[in-house]
């Protein structure tokens, strides 16, 4: 009984200990809170503000401070397609007080704050004419607002077709036509598969890469370079991306200069473009008997795109002449007609609201002229009527011979001793040397006839004719 005595008298002690202290305590925090408001402890944060140690009257007067100074840095912008509206901070407005009411000591806090609907519908109006919001919109738009700028970290971008309804209405940004008066039984399937086909949000668009998946069978060359060409003068009047365009050496037939966009799938010569926008976008593709018509669909973007030829040069085509022996005097054929070459600047027009943004360059496509090349008969060679004294003139093949040889070869001799011959030889070349000339007497191709002192015409001088062969005409 003793030791139970002692053992309850003991447990009494320390309950009423514990009780005192509890009561103390609760006293002393009721009255720290009844006078000097509670007191965050460590790792408070409000945003990116360190509220650690302080009360809440203190942490107030703080955050107050700290919020004014950044709310008149904001740094936030609505985006919408290809528009970037910069948000007033006139329509933003924090509130410390309840940002520090519902702050949990020790932990990352989120910065409260209202955003003015009245105010933000009035901004997207403005800016975004061509859409139109429902209050449930609007309220859900100023939500996403509030909560991406809890964290206090700028910039901060908000996304506004996050928060639009699927009712918005879309419509047709982009159309290009193409005339064509056929097309055969695979490019058909292919259109109809194009047809009704969504780009995707941020994601590229490759006619290859798509031709490979629905599998159409064996298609024409050319006929997907019409389909690709009027899916990029389309994709022009858009904001679209063009990752990848070629052109041909000649111009597609049927299509619109500046506007090519070459399709061959055995060298890779392929169109890619991306839509870069938050939605997608519809493709329609189709054929009447006249044209191939595409159109591209979805959310209406904020600016208008005109493509246009700025600017197109033309080139005339050069003249080949080509020597046959198979055509008469006087006969010239036109063996490949020619044709001229074109430069084509293309340019674009960015507006808005009908007044012009700006003008960007699109592309600058140039088409080589085709050499226009003549066959011509070749040209006789002149043969003197009479042989000149001391010479014996020989017209083989249109070759000029000297007839200065020795007569053991059974050739004519002008009677003349060699040594002497030698001599008027070089007198003449000398005297026929023009004054100042540097050509050397020991170059074969700057050597002086032996008899009438005349220069031995040579193939590629200016003042002689020669046919293919080399053989001097004239």
């Amino acid at each position: 009984m003793g030791n139970r005595t002692i053992l309850a008298y003991f447990l009494s002690i320390l309950g009423a200990s514990l009780l005192f202290f509890g009561i103390a305590s609760a006293g002393s925090f009721a009255a720290e809170n009844l006078f000097f408001g509670k007191r965050f402890g460590e790792h408070t944060y409000a945003g990116p503000f360190n509220l650690s140690k302080q009360t809440d009257k203190e942490a107030e007067v703080k955050l107050t401070s700290e919020l004014l100074g950044m709310q008149d840095q904001l740094q936030a912008d609505l985006l919408y397609q290809d528009a970037i509206i910069p948000l007033p901070s006139e329509i933003v407005d924090y509130n410390p007080s309840a940002t520090i009411e519902q702050a949990q000591s020790e932990e990352e806090n989120a910065l409260i704050s209202t955003i003015s609907q009245d105010g933000l519908r009035t901004l997207l109006h403005q800016q975004l004419p061509m859409l139109s919001f429902s209050d449930t919109e609007i309220q859900s738009i100023a939500r996403g607002i509030s909560e991406k700028l809890e964290s206090g970290i700028m910039p901060q971008s908000i996304i506004l077709t996050d928060y639009l309804e699927s009712t918005q209405t879309l419509t047709e940004i982009a159309s290009a036509t193409t005339s064509v008066d056929g097309l055969t039984a695979p490019m058909l399937d292919l259109i109809d598969e194009l047809d009704g086909f969504e780009i995707e949000a941020k994601t590229p668009f490759s006619l290859l890469e798509f031709i490979e998946n629905t599998q159409a069978g064996l298609l024409d060359e050319d006929e997907l370079t019409i389909l690709a060409s009027t899916l990029y003068q389309a994709s022009l009047q858009t904001n679209f991306w063009i990752e990848d365009r070629t052109i041909r050496r000649e111009l597609t037939q049927g299509v619109e200069p500046g506007f090519e966009a070459a399709i061959n799938a055995q060298i890779g010569l392929d169109y890619v473009m991306t839509n870069p926008n938050y939605t997608s976008y519809t493709v329609r593709a189709k054929w009447d008997s006249e044209a191939l018509a595409i159109t591209i669909e979805g959310m209406p973007l904020r600016y208008e795109y005109t493509p246009y030829v700025a600017e197109s040069n033309r080139f005339e085509p050069k003249t080949v002449v080509q020597y046959s022996e198979n055509l008469s005097q006087g006969q010239v054929l036109n063996a490949v007609p020619g044709k001229e070459g074109f430069e084509i600047i293309v340019q674009r027009r960015i507006s808005e609201d009908g007044s012009l943004l700006t003008n960007e360059p699109v592309s600058e496509d140039f088409y080589p002229p085709v050499s226009r090349v003549e066959q011509r008969p070749l040209i006789e060679a002149d043969v003197p009527a009479e042989n000149t004294p001391g010479t014996n003139s020989s017209g083989t093949d249109g070759n000029v011979n000297d007839t200065n040889t020795n007569p053991s070869n059974g050739e004519a001799n002008t009677g003349k001793d060699p040594s002497n011959q030698s001599n008027s030889d070089e007198s003449s070349s000398n005297e026929n040397k023009p004054s100042g000339s540097n050509d050397s007497s020991n170059n074969p191709n700057n050597s002086l006839g032996k008899e009438n002192g005349n220069k031995t015409p040579m193939p590629g001088d200016d003042d002689y004719l020669y046919d293919k062969g080399g053989n001097l005409i004239k």
